[in-house]
């Protein structure tokens, strides 16, 4: 297994397997409003967005700018669809015109509930307190069993420190712990979540 993991060419055709299985499905970005053009974080979530879209994924985000407008715009930039989830309460905000398709809802909870539903995984990059209360989000419907387990990737160092301060407050539970992987980068995060559909997909066809 190590020569298989330390082959170049091996390594390659796990990653295209694994960003086969994306084809077709819906994969939502969030992530924090505030990186501008250019940024390190900007620019990731835009890879981000193209790699997606080139791997045949449907991008969903909220919709608006920081790495939601990243992700669509490079959605777009390759030739991919990109999903804006906004809501009619952020009234001072408009949608970012990157956006394929526009769905707007009437308040904070539809707009959330609306952008999971609408997904197969979720990548989710740092941010705020509306990026945190995404993740807590995804958690409690896990938990409450109001949700069908879906991949969540969290990508970035904040990520790191944060899960790891939850887990000794005991705040996040083993089960959905075990939904939710760390990630260093944007590459590692696409195939983690091709890794988990297929399977997936592989248990629910054995």
């Amino acid at each position: 297994m190590s020569g298989e993991r330390n082959n170049p060419r091996e390594r390659n055709r796990r990653a295209q397997n694994d960003e086969r299985i994306l084809a077709g499905r819906a994969v939502a970005v969030f992530g924090g409003s505030e990186p501008l053009p250019g940024s390190p974080l900007y620019e990731e979530a835009r890879r981000l967005g193209e790699r997606l879209a080139r791997a045949g994924a449907r991008v969903i985000s909220g919709g608006y700018g920081g790495v939601m407008e990243a992700a669509s715009r490079g959605a777009r930039d390759a030739g991919g669809e990109s999903v804006g989830v906004t809501g009619s309460f952020f009234s001072e905000r408009a949608p970012n015109r990157w956006l394929s398709e526009v769905r707007e809802c009437g308040d904070l909870f539809e707009r959330t509930k609306l952008l999971i539903d609408l997904s197969d995984a979720f990548i989710i990059l740092p941010g705020k307190s509306g990026t945190l209360a995404e993740v807590a989000f995804l958690w409690a419907l896990d938990r409450a069993r109001q949700m069908r387990s879906k991949p969540v990737v969290l990508c970035g160092r904040m990520w790191v420190d944060l899960v790891a301060a939850f887990e000794r407050a005991g705040v996040v539970e083993e089960k959905q712990r075990a939904m939710t992987t760390l990630c260093e980068n944007v590459e590692e995060a696409i195939a983690c979540v091709g890794q988990r559909l297929g399977s997936r997909s592989s248990r629910e066809t054995s």
